[in-house]
């Protein structure tokens, strides 16, 4: 009986039957790809500088909290544990007001930097001219939209396709270096995307999966202890590289496992049963399957058939064996992970669940363009890889019809989905009402059709045909996608102007107000300072007085909100769209708290408040007494910065000092208000009435059960006049 084990035999006979090729064509050959794949990666390159550079930035808040964290702050303080991504970018803090085309030379470097690996994969399987060409196809995918932006998914596709070669190309590394090659690599790209730990069970089983291929007959016992130590290794090699070189960039904030973002990300979901999370996962999961099969039709049916067909599995030899298991490991674990984090998250709007988040997963996409170009080999090996052994056609058209009906399901079900080019540019590029979409249907269908029936010719119709379709569709989008940020929006032309007229010193003293959140954080990452302040308006709002900056001495307001008379703010620019306003503090504290850290200082104690976050603390109830280690001012102007949670953000809140009472409101984001109230000089409390106490759970977001109305980051205590 043949076993897997004998593959390599069987292929090397293959190869000694077919006429050899000599050493001189052979060398030709390997130079000839090398010289056109350098020359395809450097137009690539200039493509891509050619269409990012000069772009103001795109999505927020990632782009902001990147360059906030990367380029403003000290690393410990960042809230995601990205921090070898954020220490290689924070140089580009060396450009100046020049810093984002940097981040985006980069990032294409980085991301054009895989294409050399790439090809070193597909030469295990295919033949030079093929590798190459996969290569290029690869960089030029919808993916490379992300070259564009201030976010770490270029370095961790470079990560992700280096690894790949470390494991790939090396199957005949011992279990021990394999295992700690791969792990150190996986560790280090932790420190760009903390996503790169869930891939930690599916490297483990392949390097054992890999012993168990490489066994050469060897007892059980002897290749069972090569997986163990490689699975073991991989895992003790990620999590030092992970903690040693976080720890030597961030200090002991890196020592956490997630960070402080998606650790209360995690506790905030933990408690859910599968059955919650179930019908969600069904629908985004279902989303997720057909995108596959529209866009990787023959790689998905060839990995349908190996898990169907030991015969398949065979026929394909070691090295297109270990890249298919490799490559499903790998999809299934980030696809996995991208369909939970969706059902997570689903509560919290009814378009949660119909986004389809490609970004998660779409770095493997090169290595399934190479698992269809494996037929395109040599013509003998790509002869043997199609022929079908007894019983396996009715596997093949089994596995096509399943690929094909998803296609075809696709054309009916996925507009139903919410595409985005951040969320995935490969699918919000595909327009399947239309004859685009149908073009794409039909190629797919064929290229089935022929695969199943064992004919060379579907991997040249999907790789020249399907693909270069994908690509210019996805080329199409991207452009339209980023042509949309190369002229100024107001938020753009208002952050660049109180960049130029703020003083230097005094950027962290700007506060911007506006009617969207992602028109405030466009404006604050152009004036380039962590301590610029947001407030967040109703459309057309005016700005109460209690609303007005305290601390700050510019108002930088984005739209139509007029600005209450009599408080000193001096206008220094004004247009239709937006105006800089310079202003006159009168605040003068005398005492102040943040809720983050432990009560004491001005706040000695509190009823109502709930358990210390990174950020401050939420209220649990109807109502938050602040008890004071001080009596207060007669005249008190007391400054909160606090966020709304749910229905409260469009409630008024009332804050009671004795005999005094003041209505309030504030916005889902963190915002200062400073509320003046008159006392008999002995009040030692505060208290806040919270309109609509709501529980997360009751709204279907997390399982969390506390009633949650105001979140309080800090107190401020001053003197009024």
């Amino acid at each position: 009986m043949t076993t897997i084990q004998d593959a390599p035999t069987a292929v090397s006979a293959a190869r000694r039957a077919a006429p050899p090729l000599s050493p001189a064509p052979r060398a030709r050959g390997e130079v000839l790809a090398w010289l056109f794949l350098a020359a395809g990666l450097a137009a690539v390159f200039a493509w891509l500088l050619q269409r990012h550079l000069g772009l103001n930035p795109v999505i927020f808040a990632d782009e902001w909290y990147y360059s906030k964290m990367a380029r403003l702050q000290p690393l410990g303080e960042a809230i995601v544990p990205s921090y070898l991504y954020l220490w290689l970018f924070s140089a580009s803090s060396a450009c100046g007001s020049g810093f984002l085309d940097c981040v985006r030379i980069g990032n294409a470097l980085l991301f054009v930097g895989a294409g050399p690996f790439i090809y070193l994969i597909g030469r295990r399987v295919t033949r030079p001219a093929i590798a190459a060409a996969v290569s290029l196809l690869s960089l030029l995918a919808p993916f490379n939209l992300y070259t564009a932006l201030f976010m770490p998914e270029a370095t961790y596709y470079f990560g992700f396709i280096v690894l790949s070669w470390v494991v790939l190309n090396h199957p005949s590394w011992s279990a021990a270096r394999l295992g700690l090659a791969g792990g150190a690599v996986l560790g280090l790209m932790s420190l760009v995307k903390v996503h790169a730990l869930f891939l930690l069970p599916a490297l483990g089983l392949y390097l054992a999966c890999n012993a168990w291929m490489r066994a050469d007959g060897k007892r059980p016992a002897a290749w069972l202890a090569d997986a163990l130590v490689a699975a073991v290794l991989a895992a003790v090699a990620t999590l030092l590289a992970k903690f040693s070189v976080g720890y030597l960039l961030a200090g002991k904030p890196a020592l956490s496992l997630f960070g402080s973002f998606y650790a209360t990300a995690a506790e905030s979901g933990a408690g859910r049963s599968l059955f919650y999370l179930a019908p969600p996962a069904f629908v985004n999961g279902r989303g997720h399957l057909m995108v596959l099969a529209l866009l990787m039709p023959m790689p998905m049916a060839m990995l349908l058939l190996a898990l169907l067909s030991g015969a398949a599995r065979r026929q394909a030899g070691a090295a297109l064996s270990r890249l298919g298991l490799y490559s499903f490991l790998m999809l299934g674990s980030a696809a996995g992970l991208a369909v939970v984090y969706t059902a997570s998250i689903a509560g919290l709007g009814p378009l949660e669940v119909v986004r389809l988040h490609l970004r998660y997963y779409s770095f493997v996409f090169p290595l399934l363009l190479l698992i269809a170009a494996a037929p395109l080999g040599t013509v003998q090996a790509g002869r043997q890889l199609l022929e079908r052994q007894p019983g396996q056609p009715r596997l093949a058209w089994a596995a096509a019809a399943l690929v094909g009906a998803a296609v075809l399901a696709a054309l009916v079900l996925l507009p139903r989905y919410s595409p985005t080019p951040i969320d995935g540019p490969e699918f919000a590029s595909l327009s399947l009402q239309s004859w685009q979409g149908w073009t794409l249907a039909a190629l797919d269908l064929a290229v089935l059709l022929l695969w199943a029936a064992g004919r060379r010719l579907a991997a040249a119709l999907f790789l020249f045909a399907v693909v270069p379709l994908t690509l210019a569709l996805g080329m199409a989008a991207n452009d339209s996608y980023l042509r949309q940020v190369r002229a100024d929006w107001p938020p753009d032309a208002a952050g660049k102007l109180a960049y130029r007229l703020v003083p230097r010193t005094e950027h962290g003293q700007v506060t911007v107000a506006g009617h969207a959140m992602m028109d405030i954080m466009r404006a604050q990452f152009h004036i380039d300072h962590q301590d610029s302040g947001m407030l967040e308006l109703p459309k057309d709002a005016p700005i109460e007085a209690y609303q007005m900056p305290a601390r700050h001495k510019w108002l930088l307001v984005i739209g139509q909100h007029a600005v209450p008379p009599g408080l000193g703010a001096a206008p220094v620019v004004a247009t239709a769209e937006y105006a800089l306003l310079r202003l006159e503090s009168a605040f003068r504290p005398i005492g102040t708290r943040h809720l983050s850290q432990p009560y004491g200082g001005l706040v000695t104690g509190a009823d109502g408040l709930s358990v210390g976050e990174p950020w401050g603390r939420w209220s649990t109830g109807k109502q938050v007494v602040l008890h004071l280690d001080r009596p207060l001012p007669k005249v008190a102007d007391v400054l909160i910065k606090a966020q709304a949670y749910a229905d409260n953000t469009t409630l008024p809140f009332t804050l009671r000092a004795g005999d005094s009472s003041v209505p309030f409101r504030i916005g889902p984001s963190l915002q200062e208000v400073k509320l003046r109230v008159h006392t008999d000089g002995a009040q030692r409390s505060l208290t806040i009435e919270v309109p609509r106490p709501t529980t997360p759970r009751s709204l279907g977001q997390w399982a969390d059960d506390r009633a949650l109305g105001i979140g309080i980051a800090e107190v401020s205590i001053g003197e009024g006049q």
